[in-house]
């Protein structure tokens, strides 16, 4: 127990960037199903937000240009335009968002099925001399080389869908930001729950194959293999 409080008081040295990212791309290497499902779903939540911002800010450019023609006020109609038009595509936005949280549930699925399935490795990992933050670290790369392919897969979907209903005409940048920003929020919502349980998880658990909550988990200092880090 001497022998443990002592190693906590240590400064432990975060475990290397490069090294973590070696760990990631061979792990993403090996489980190419789950960078499949984890790539569609961003795609999913990216293209829809892309392809529902696309037509609302589309349709009221068009509507704008034909109130100007007309002759109405300017302010007031373009005003007006963009009112009745967000309103109008108001339930597409809804279903954008449920297609965000349907993409953020199955990231979140797979990623904790994945967790179980790796809780040894992972406690090795510990044991060795990585922290919990460095375990985090290495779960946000992973997600990292994951949206790496959902993103541009996502964004190429919007572009194909929107252009089928649009032409060729040109689309705002804000669309680009609006999926973009959709899309690493729900990779992001999809990974909080297997870094909740990463950063719960103690040595013991990990290693003999324990079951892990995201709360209510007995304390890392009380497993007493890596020292509470």
């Amino acid at each position: 127990m001497v022998a443990v409080e002592r190693k906590a008081r240590l400064s432990v040295p975060p475990v290397p960037l490069h090294l973590l990212r070696t760990i990631a791309v061979r792990r993403i290497a090996t489980y190419k199903a789950i960078v499949v499902i984890v790539s569609i779903s961003t795609a999913l939540a990216v293209a829809a937000s892309f392809t529902v911002t696309a037509m609302t800010e589309t349709m009221i450019g068009r509507m704008e240009s034909r109130v100007v023609e007309g002759g109405g006020g300017r302010e007031l109609g373009a005003e007006m335009v963009r009112r009745a038009t967000r309103a109008a595509f108001l339930p597409w936005h809804v279903v954008s968002l449920a297609a965000a949280v349907v993409a953020l549930s199955g990231i979140a699925c797979v990623l904790s099925v994945n967790f179980v399935g790796r809780k040894k490795s992972l406690g090795i990992l510990k044991t060795l001399g990585g922290t919990t933050r460095d375990l985090t670290r290495l779960l946000a790369l992973e997600a990292a080389f994951m949206a790496a392919f959902g993103l541009p897969l996502g964004l190429l979907g919007g572009s194909a869908i929107t252009g089928f209903y649009l032409g060729s005409q040109a689309l705002s940048p804000w669309c680009f930001v609006v999926s973009i920003v959709f899309g690493v929020l729900s990779l992001a919502s999809g990974v909080y729950l297997p870094v909740r349980l990463v950063r719960n998880a103690s040595c013991a658990q990990l290693l003999l194959n324990r079951p892990v909550y995201a709360f209510s988990n007995p304390s890392c200092a009380q497993c007493g293999l890596c020292g509470g880090f």
